[in-house]
């Protein structure tokens, strides 16, 4: 069912060709482009004898042609042909006639010869062609060609089923040495980057391009079968001459046009070339600049990494612009589609992604925070961990990354807390509310001590106290303390809550949040409290 399926496939693609093959004249070129449609050819057994242009009379060159072909086979069958060419000059009729035996059997015009040839050049090639088509005809008579051509046919199938069978078995093998390397088993499968194996998306690769070379291959070798066998039978020997014809031009073409484009593409390569050198000269210095070993007045260490991006963006793109008339096909009509068709699609999408870009360039350029620093992005706190192209990454303090698209940015208000870190560390505060009948400065000392007990608080500078405000029922403190890094403040905080809480309550003193109503009989203070022991273990367990 295969080998019928694609024997299915070449005749119809056989028959493509040759509708392709008979359609083209190889008499080109023609006095009038425009009149191509009116223009009738000669054909018998496949071979061409001549093209009719002109009209003559009330004939039109399909008429002509087809008396010319009925004329043609009627030539009885013969011993020796005498092919002659008489030029007729009389009233209305000046041209050749093609003579046989004596008879005549179609005539030319002048206006039938294509340009650059004249009348009686192209009567001589139209005999020519009609004798060849008689020796072809007659060689259709004998017994001992058709044999010697059924033979020849026969050695070529077997060779082509021998060429199918092999190409079909290979493909087997392959599929199945690509099925063994897929087994997870296999030390193949150790191939990843970036933690993905890439061994299955190889697989399915290869096993797609085998399939399709296999079918390129088949329809090939059955191109090249049904072209031979055509070509050993006189009366399909021009049919496949046709074939074979075709598919030489074909390859003709191709073979021309990358010779032809081997110019432009050295171009283009030296062009590429020429980018990626600038564009390692860029990397190099502003990698210098990045790491700080290089020093300029232009350029700092934070923003080399994003110019140097962008430098080398401009550079490729300034290349591709330069090298495009160079690319092969590019004046072509459908490179000229699928250019635009790319443009509009970067046009209809490329407006977010402008922004996001732009947002990313603005925070870089503008500084506001870097990767590795503490910072808050309106309701957001944590570790830079990047700064994309699109989007900005933060870690929290309770392992959750958070992407920022960098568009948000330009409109957020962002605080970085490690930028000012240094020498001093960051300033946390905290606000307790006392009632007026407790001394100011017992509350300082008891602040101060609770900070001296907190891990984190740097002595130096010394935490102090601040009286913020003086409300209608307590006054206000609040105290502020220096840390190293702006990363453990929620725990600084934590535990200066706790020490807090400690030293009022060792001091029997009551702090006045949330809100103060009335006093009350008895001191709001926590009773002192230990954390339970681990019972022991009965006698009968140890």
């Amino acid at each position: 069912m295969a080998l019928l399926r694609w024997l299915l496939l070449l005749w119809c693609v056989s028959g493509a060709s040759l509708a392709l093959a008979e359609d083209e004249d190889k008499d080109k070129p023609l006095h009038d482009p425009l009149d191509v449609a009116q223009h009738a050819s000669v054909d018998l057994w496949g071979m061409h004898i001549a093209t009719i242009r002109a009209q003559y009379r009330q004939y039109s060159p399909k008429e002509r042609a087809k008396t010319a072909v009925e004329r043609i086979r009627s030539i009885p069958i013969a011993k020796d042909y005498d092919l002659s060419v008489n030029l007729v000059q009389e009233k209305d009729y000046n041209g050749a006639w093609v003579m046989v035996n004596d008879n005549r059997v179609f005539g030319l015009l002048k206006q039938d010869a294509p340009e650059k040839i004249t009348l009686e050049e192209y009567a001589e090639q139209a005999k020519a062609n009609l004798s060849a088509w008689l020796q072809r005809r007659d060689a259709q008579q004998k017994p001992e060609l058709l044999v010697k051509g059924a033979i020849y046919s026969a050695i070529a199938s077997l060779c082509f089923g021998g060429i199918i069978f092999l190409l079909l078995r290979g493909r087997e093998r392959l599929l199945l040495w690509l099925e063994k390397r897929n087994n997870p088993g296999s030390g193949s499968s150790r191939l990843q980057v970036g933690g993905i194996y890439l061994v299955p998306y190889l697989v399915s690769l290869l096993s797609s391009l085998a399939r399709l070379l296999l079918m390129a291959l088949v329809a090939l070798f059955s191109y090249l079968w049904l072209a031979f066998v055509m070509r050993q039978f006189p009366y399909t020997v021009g049919f496949g001459q046709r074939l074979t014809d075709y598919i030489v031009d074909i390859i003709a073409k191709i073979g021309l046009a990358i010779v032809g484009s081997i110019p432009d593409i050295v171009m283009v390569l030296v062009i590429f070339w020429l980018a990626s050198i600038v564009s390692d000269m860029v990397k190099n210095v502003f990698s210098r600049i990045e790491r700080g070993r290089l020093r300029s007045s232009l350029f700092d260490p934070e923003t080399a990494k994003a110019t140097r991006r962008v430098i080398v963006v401009l550079v490729w793109l300034f290349s591709i612009i330069i090298a495009y008339p160079y690319i092969p096909g590019s004046d072509t009509e459908a490179f000229k589609g699928v250019s635009v068709f790319i443009g509009l699609i970067v046009s209809l999408g490329s407006a977010g992604i402008v922004s996001q870009v732009l947002g990313g360039l603005i925070v870089v350029y503008s500084r506001a925070f870097q990767p590795g620093e503490y910072v808050k992005v309106s309701d957001y706190e944590g570790t830079v961990t990047t700064v994309g192209v699109l989007s900005t990454k933060i870690k929290t303090i309770k392992n959750e990354e958070i992407t920022i698209p960098n568009a948000v940015l330009l409109n957020a208000s962002s605080t970085n807390y490690s930028r000012l870190a240094k020498p001093n560390g960051i300033i946390i505060s905290t606000s307790v509310t006392i009632g007026y009948d407790t001394p100011w400065p017992q509350v300082h000392h008891l602040l101060l001590d609770a900070a001296q007990r907190t891990e984190g608080v740097r002595e130096d500078p010394e935490p102090n106290v601040r009286q913020t405000a003086l409300s209608d029922w307590y006054v206000e403190y609040r105290l502020l303390v220096h840390i190293d890094a702006p990363e453990i403040k929620v725990m600084v905080l934590s535990e200066l809550h706790q020490h807090i809480q400690d030293v009022f309550a060792e001091a029997d003193l009551q702090i006045m949040s949330p809100h103060f109503m009335a006093q009350p009989e008895k001191a709001l203070v926590p009773a002192p409290w230990t954390a339970p022991t681990k019972a022991a273990a009965p006698e009968n367990e140890k």
